[in-house]
């Protein structure tokens, strides 16, 4: 079971998530556009509509519009998993010594890196649990939800939880193990994954989420960047032409 879970399902859930979502992604681009989509009427550069864009996506603009409250939870939501996962990669690579660039030492660098480590993971969890509330609570909202809107947020939680725990000391990993393991993956020669029980929940709750997110209402990260990326275009004008709408009319 554990040759399974440190060794065959990270493989299995990245192969699942890049090809499920190149599938998505690719199906979304390919679908025909009946009209155009476009809010903006007039024309528009490659800039402005990459700004629209990404304001869209880091601010939720539209969310804020509609409901604030939810954009607060939300926002931080997405927020802080931006954060974990960053952190993930630099600090596990850097061993926690990312922040000696800024000139302080090594000591205080793995301190600042465990504490925001902390402080992200703290606003990731209670941010998913009020978001969880939120659909358990809310009349309108639980009528329009459905088991996997739950289960999305219930493998959030648990993922959180989990990572939360490592930083208490009695669950907390070998970091250098946990370092060791990972290079071994990346660099396709897997190693036994490390004898913490925390971490492996933690590694195989992530494992699923990858698997399970091409197929789930959380890629609506990539289709959020394709819709705002239509709405974004600049309107193209109608191809048929004056006579020939004339005589289209006719025809009905």
């Amino acid at each position: 079971m554990l040759f399974f879970v440190g060794c065959m399902l990270p493989y299995l859930a990245a192969a699942v998530f890049l090809i499920g979502m190149t599938w998505r992604t690719a199906s979304w681009l390919a679908r025909p556009v009946p009209f155009a989509l476009a809010l903006d009427p007039g024309q528009c550069g490659a800039t402005r509509r990459a700004a629209t864009i990404t304001g869209e996506l880091l601010l939720l603009k539209s969310l804020y519009r509609g409901d604030r409250r939810l954009w607060l939870w939300a926002g931080l939501m997405h927020g802080s998993l931006a954060s974990i996962i960053l952190g993930h990669v630099v600090g596990i690579g850097w061993a926690g010594r990312q922040f000696t660039v800024l000139g302080i030492s090594s000591a205080a660098s793995t301190a600042l890196s465990r504490g925001l480590g902390v402080v992200f993971g703290l606003l990731l969890l209670v941010s998913v649990i009020a978001l969880l509330y939120r659909r358990l609570v809310v009349r309108h909202v639980r009528t329009l939800s459905d088991p996997a809107d739950y289960f999305d947020l219930a493998l959030l939680v648990a993922i959180a939880t989990t990572g939360m725990l490592m930083r208490l000391a009695p669950f907390e990993p070998d970091q250098s193990a946990v370092r060791t393991y990972l290079y071994g993956l990346l660099t396709l020669s897997p190693t036994a994954i490390p004898g913490n029980w925390i971490f492996i929940g933690h590694f195989a709750l992530v494992s699923i989420l990858l698997t399970y997110f091409p197929f789930s209402k959380l890629v609506h990260v990539t289709g959020g960047v394709v819709s705002r990326a239509l709405v974004a275009a600049p309107a193209r004008r109608s191809a048929i032409g004056p006579d020939a709408r004339a005589d289209a009319a006719s025809l009905r």
